[in-house]
């Protein structure tokens, strides 16, 4: 019985995804533009803290100490940005994208240590986890210089992330069950409404319009429709095509969050991206090989390119043209997403275009 549990994980695992370089390519670019877009995170703040507020959980920071040198985090960022630049340009990509992954952990777990929190672990270990797929098998350096030959895409890292982002929903929905949504006489949906619109920022999208509704009824099914999506967003996992729309759900629920409570989560919705990019682009390998054909004869576009940016991230000058509003990256992700919750001839049709689009690419 344990041998057939065991091979049914192993399938579940290794036969949920089937990605193609070109897709993980993509995500692999698109996540580092939105990361970059978002902005890097500058560490080097940790040497301004107060000794007295570091209290750090049980953990590396624990272990080795506080540490206020200015100049180990001026190196330490500098360092980030050109394992970042590595990533995002496709320059042995395996290993820069778990280094910029452990760097990110080791940074943000001093940042925690003196009491700042922020909900971004998803970001964080997403690069680890994807490094495995192999994402740098195509629009990379990588893949110029013929370093991925011999690897495959993989899609058991992407069915592993998978299960994490639904047991991450399901923990965060369990303690609002318990802590009382479920009650009738009140919504906690409106009091963080009103939390928001009260505490002094300007409202921002349909915040103040959401508060002015003064709806119970409408409040609480708020309030239910939150709690159904979060506890049941993690049985979707094992289904590629009903995951796919659990991610569309997702993300529009992101964007109601932000329009109506004016609390982003810009960075995490980055991790939904290797799911859309498979839901728009048909999964076949002769995509890939096309894309990357396309790719390798005008690499003397693109790599200039890449160079531009890997200078533009190094020296952490960030020119007018690429400031965004953080907010830009959710709207960019989260629209795009309700065709994903769409009806089956939607896709077909997203499919054609794309089969057009290769076919336009190749001649």
């Amino acid at each position: 019985m344990i041998l057939q549990i065991n091979e049914k994980i192993t399938r579940w695992l290794e036969n949920t995804w089937k990605p193609t370089f070109f897709q993980l390519g993509l995500t692999r670019i698109l996540f580092c533009l939105g990361f970059f877009i978002f902005d890097l995170p500058q560490f080097i703040e940790i040497s301004g803290f107060e000794l007295v507020f570091f209290d750090p959980p049980v953990g590396l920071s624990l272990l080795i100490g506080p540490i206020t040198s200015s100049d180990f985090w001026w190196t330490f960022d500098l360092m980030l940005r050109i394992v970042f630049a590595s990533l995002l340009v496709g320059f042995r990509t395996k290993e820069s994208s778990i280094i910029f992954g452990l760097l990110l952990l080791f940074g943000f777990t001093y940042v925690y240590s003196y009491g700042k929190i922020n909900h971004n672990i998803f970001p964080v270990i997403f690069p680890i986890i994807m490094a495995f797929t192999n994402w740098g098998g195509a629009l990379s350096i990588d893949s110029i210089m013929n370093r991925t030959t011999k690897i495959e895409p993989r899609g058991w890292p992407l069915t592993f992330f998978s299960f994490l982002l639904g047991w991450g929903y399901f923990t965060a929905g369990l303690p609002k069950l318990i802590g009382g949504w479920l009650d009738l006489s009140y919504s906690t949906t409106a009091g963080f409404m009103l939390r928001r619109y009260y505490s002094g920022a300007d409202p921002l999208y349909l915040n103040e319009m959401f508060v002015k509704i003064n709806n119970l009824f409408i409040y609480k099914v708020l309030d239910y429709g939150t709690l159904l999506f979060e506890l049941g967003f993690i049985i979707t996992i094992f289904w590629s095509a009903l995951f796919l729309r659990a991610i569309g759900m997702a993300a529009m629920f992101h964007l109601g969050v932000l329009l109506t409570v004016n609390i982003p989560f810009s960075l995490h919705v980055l991790v939904f991206l290797p799911y859309i990019v498979y839901f728009y682009f048909d999964n076949t390998n002769q995509l890939s090989e096309n894309f990357q054909l396309f790719f390798s004869r005008n690499k003397k576009i693109f790599l200039p390119i890449f160079f531009i940016l890997a200078f533009v991230i190094i020296t952490d000058y960030y020119p007018k043209l690429f400031q965004f509003h953080q907010h830009f990256i959710l709207f960019l992700i989260c629209i795009p997403s309700v065709f994903m919750v769409s009806p089956k001839f939607v896709r077909d049709f997203f499919n054609k275009m794309t089969r057009r689009l290769e076919k336009n690419l190749t001649k």
